[in-house]
């Protein structure tokens, strides 16, 4: 999976008296057809406005016609004065009307735009909602309510990941609050990649997780940007799964300009599952203990008799069968070890037993022989280790209101990829490991206090683990190793103006590594064999 950092902000510059802004379309013929650059890219184009008319590339307007009609893009409005004469950034925040954000102090105004940053664990009045319920706007009051009863809708037919983009690309920014997906199809949010220039626009969104059951409450999915250069894992959304067979998601505005994508496969006919309630058990083990006596060596004395045991344990341990004895027979042992010619030692051990009676004597002796283990089967193993880890620094002043405002944005992005193959004579077992993080946070700094918004998702990781036939031949020399390699590169651009500059420097570092390692050496023996043997003469044995 490829992960490189995507940014789709909404380009603002100013040169003498015009300002320039654009938009993402499919073809030129998109674009105004008097009054406008369009500039090709692969597979898309965008669409600027030339000198002396303002608009965002679609539509363009004659700059001296502004003061009668509304010639800024969405998000501004048209400042009329004396050696102004510009589209002025709309603070939305400070509008009752506009902000919908709940509440309402969790808006916080971008350029252009606005954000509600919230989450679970924003107090509505005085603590947090309940897991299955949001703060939300009921007739004028702020309170907790189920937001299933509370959302606006969107089409998501329009939104099919199936869908190839044409014409001006849409986006979702300016949606604020609990939406819901209606149509003939794609009535929720496609999980997993979707590609770019699908959905209706650049680069859209898709789940990196999946949707909640009925019961489940409100969930926070991770969310994946469709980029350019591959699936990457992107913010978080709100989603809620409702009684009625529907799902609902909160939007709470975007930095980039494109869409949710829906999924063509779900369709009003599409049932979506109840979470299943389990009731606790409660199990009572009980542990029994029992210490058995501890055996006694004794033998028999017998005419004549010679007994073989082979028993395989572990360790070097003299075991024997016990016996009946008289009471006054007697045993002693000794024992010495004899070594051979592998690692492991030779024990044998002598028990020699007599008894008062007469003439009477009885030997046992254990010796150990090493067994060797099986064999395990040969195998190579191949490990590739690979890894890219890209930052991005955003560094951003303006003039509002003759107020300087700056802003800091650093966002990072690390993925590792790890892949094991287990080659053997006959099949593959190849085992891969995918893990991704991210982390955002963005620093303004203008008349009031500084605010600081941060967004680091939980890391994401994904195993998976396959078995083929191998159909080449068993060779070490087939596979090769590399030594690891680091890779860098630092892309800084910048977009200077009137009262107006950012400059981004986004730094990529990638290494890879693989490592080969040959058919293991034969592995030393493991186990013993335990020999047993009995003899004993006797004279004078009582009959039983």
């Amino acid at each position: 999976m490829k992960t490189v950092l995507y940014f789709s902000f909404l380009a603002f510059c100013t040169t003498s008296n015009s300002q320039t802004f654009q938009s993402y379309a499919k073809l030129c013929s998109d674009c105004h057809a008097t009054a406008s650059v369009c500039t090709k890219k692969t597979g898309y184009v965008i669409c600027t406005c030339i000198a002396g008319y303002i608009g965002n590339g679609v539509n363009c307007t004659a700059i001296s016609s502004c003061g009668t009609q509304n010639c800024c893009p969405s998000g501004y409005y048209w400042d009329n004065r004396i050696s102004f004469k510009v589209c002025t950034d709309i603070n939305e925040c400070n509008d009752n009307t506009l902000n919908k954000c709940v509440p309402s102090s969790t808006c916080k105004n971008m350029n252009g735009f606005y954000l509600c940053i919230s989450n679970r664990s924003t107090n509505c009045t005085t603590s947090p909602c309940p897991y299955d319920q949001d703060c939300l706007s009921v007739a004028g009051n702020v309170q907790c309510a189920d937001p299933c009863f509370y959302y606006q809708t969107l089409n998501g037919t329009s939104r099919l990941s199936t869908i190839d983009s044409t014409g001006v690309f849409s986006t979702d920014r300016y949606n604020i609050g609990w939406f819901r997906f209606t149509g003939s199809a794609g009535l929720r949010m496609q999980e997993e990649c979707a590609g770019t220039l699908k959905c209706g626009s650049l680069t859209p969104f898709s789940l990196n997780g999946t949707h909640p059951t009925i019961g489940e409450g409100i969930k926070i999915v991770p969310l994946q940007i469709n980029s350019l250069s591959g699936c990457l894992t992107g913010a978080n959304i709100t989603i809620k799964a409702c009684p009625d067979n529907f799902y609902i998601y909160k939007f709470s505005g975007m930095l980039q300009s494109d869409v949710y994508c829906t999924d063509p496969q779900f369709t009003a006919s599409s049932i979506i599952p109840t979470m299943v309630t389990t009731k606790a058990q409660t199990t009572t083990t009980t542990t029994t203990t029992t210490t058995q006596p501890t055996t006694i060596l004794t033998t028999t004395p017998a005419t004549t008799t010679t007994t073989t045991l082979t028993t395989a344990i572990p360790t070097a341990v003299t075991t024997t069968s016990p016996t009946t004895i008289s009471p006054t027979t007697t045993l002693a042992m000794s024992t010495k070890i004899i070594p051979t010619s592998t690692t492991v030692p030779t024990t044998i051990t002598t028990y020699a037993a007599t008894s008062t009676s007469p003439n009477t004597t009885a030997q046992i002796s254990a010796s150990i022989s090493p067994t060797p283990s099986p064999i395990p089967e040969k195998n190579i193993t191949v490990t590739s280790v690979k890894s890219i880890n890209i930052v991005s620094v955003t560094t951003s002043t303006k003039l509002e209101n003759d107020i300087e405002v700056s802003s800091l944005e650093i966002n990072k992005t690390t993925a590792i990829l790890i892949e094991v193959q287990t080659i053997t004579a006959s099949t593959i077992r190849t085992k891969t490991s995918n893990s991704i993080s991210y982390s955002s946070l963005l620093i303004m700094v203008g008349d009031g206090e500084p605010v600081t918004l941060t967004d680091t998702p939980s890391l994401q990781i994904t195993d998976n683990e396959t078995v083929s036939d191998n159909l080449e031949n068993f060779q070490f020399s087939l596979y090769n190793g590399k030594p690891i390699e680091i890779h860098t590169l630092t892309d800084t651009f910048s977009v200077p103006g009137d009262g107006f500059t950012t400059t981004t420097t986004v730094t990529t570092t990638s290494t890879e590594e693989v490592i080969v390692v040959g058919p293991p050496l034969l592995p030393s023996p493991s186990s013993n064999t335990v020999s047993f043997s009995a003899t004993g003469s006797a004279t004078n044995v009582p009959k039983v």
